[in-house]
């Protein structure tokens, strides 16, 4: 089975009461769900919450070799406005992942609603850190809801 993640660019600052929090619900999620005999991840990508997901299943692959995890990229060239300290963590998640699918050469107007797409198509659970409905993250989430997973939402 598989889970996908969504989730906004901007988290709270580290070190802070509401990260700690996020960190702990997202540690809860992802073990309710390997619990449901979830074993694949898919992230996007992006900056915050995907490169956060996506480094917590890293981590988890170190303890649980069951674990694999996919990186769904909606065009090629996606971290070229990543900071320095974003882009080596977008490296790592890259070269630790089992799998990575580029969805399109080039940027292209829908090319992350596309992506986003293609991970609630490829998923039975969605672990969703959604405050804005009116977002990517939101419209994802939405489309999870609708194809039916079992939506975690922290």
């Amino acid at each position: 089975m598989t889970c996908c993640f969504t989730g906004h660019r901007n988290l709270p600052p580290a070190g802070s009461p509401e990260y700690a929090d996020l960190l702990l619900a997202l540690e809860h999620a992802v073990s309710d769900v390997r619990k449901e005999g979830c074993s694949r991840f898919i992230v996007g990508g992006a900056k915050g919450f995907d490169l956060l997901a996506g480094e917590w299943i890293l981590a988890l692959k170190k303890v649980d070799p069951d674990v694999s995890l996919a990186v769904y990229i909606p065009h090629r060239g996606q971290e070229h406005s990543y900071s320095s300290e974003d882009m080596l963590r977008y490296r790592k998640l890259q070269n630790g992942a089992d799998e990575t699918l580029v969805l399109s050469d080039s940027y292209h107007p829908g090319c992350m609603r596309e992506r986003n797409a293609r991970m609630v198509a490829d998923a039975q659970f969605c672990i969703a850190y959604v405050r804005r409905s009116n977002s990517g993250s939101g419209q994802t989430l939405k489309m999870a809801e609708a194809k039916g997973l079992t939506v975690l939402r922290i």
